[in-house]
C-alpha cells in the first residue's frame, strides 16, 4: 500500500516564498492564495506600515488617557472652587471659571491630537507609484517620526496625573503642559511635511 505522496523540496520552497518562481499552476494557485492575491503580508514596506499605524495607536491611546485625567480634574476643580449657582451668585467669579475653562481646552486639545495622530497619511500601496518611487525610505522616515512622537506623549499622562485641583491655581502646571502639547503640534505638522516632500 502507497502512502500519500509528499511534495519535493523544491516544491515545498516555492510554497514558502512566493518570490520563487515555478510553473506548476497548483503552486502558483496556493502562492497566490498566501500572498492575499497580491498583498504580501511579509512586504518590508506593508510590515512598516502596519508597524506605524500600531505606534499611532499607541499615542493616540495615552492621549486619551490624558484627555480623561484632564476631565477629571476639572470637575474636582469645579466641585472645590466652584460654588453652585445662587440667587446673589448666578454666575462663578470670572477667574475660577477662566482656569475651568483652561483646563477644558487643554481636555479637547488632547482629544485633537489623539485624532489627529490616528488619522495621519501613509503612503498608499499602489504599484503603480511604487515603481516610480520607492516608498520604504518614506515609510521608515514617517515609522521614526511617529516613535519619536510617542516617546514625548509617553510623559504627558504622568504630567497630567501629578495635577491636582491646587496645581489648577498655578499657572506654572498649566503653562507646562500647554508647552508639551505645542511641541506634539508640531510634530505632528513636521510628520505631515515629511510626506508631502
Amino acid at each position: 500500500m502507497n502512502g500519500p505522496v509528499l511534495p519535493t523540496t523544491d516544491v515545498v520552497r516555492a510554497l514558502l516564498d512566493p518570490a520563487t518562481p515555478t510553473n506548476d499552476p497548483v503552486v502558483q494557485l496556493f502562492q497566490t492564495a498566501l500572498s492575499g492575491f497580491g498583498y504580501d503580508l511579509y512586504d518590508p514596506r506593508n510590515a512598516a506600515r502596519a508597524n506605524d499605524l500600531l505606534v499611532r495607536e499607541k499615542g493616540a491611546a495615552l492621549l486619551g488617557t490624558a484627555a480623561r485625567t484632564l476631565g477629571l480634574l476639572e470637575r474636582r476643580y469645579r466641585e472645590r472652587f466652584i460654588q453652585a449657582a445662587s440667587r446673589e451668585h448666578p454666575y462663578p467669579a470670572p477667574d475660577l471659571a477662566r482656569r475651568a475653562k483652561r483646563v477644558h481646552d487643554l481636555e479637547r486639545r488632547c482629544d485633537a491630537l489623539a485624532t489627529a495622530l490616528l488619522t495621519c497619511e501613509s503612503p498608499g500601496s499602489d504599484a503603480i507609484w511604487s515603481r516610480v518611487r520607492d516608498e520604504r525610505p518614506t515609510l521608515d522616515a514617517l515609522l521614526a517620526a511617529d516613535i519619536a512622537l510617542v516617546v514625548g506623549i509617553g510623559e504627558l499622562p504622568g504630567l497630567v496625573a501629578r495635577l491636582d485641583p491646587e496645581a489648577v491655581t498655578a499657572e506654572a502646571p498649566l503653562a507646562e503642559l500647554d508647552a508639551m502639547l505645542d511641541r506634539l503640534e508640531g510634530a505632528i505638522d513636521a510628520r505631515r511635511r515629511t510626506l508631502a516632500i
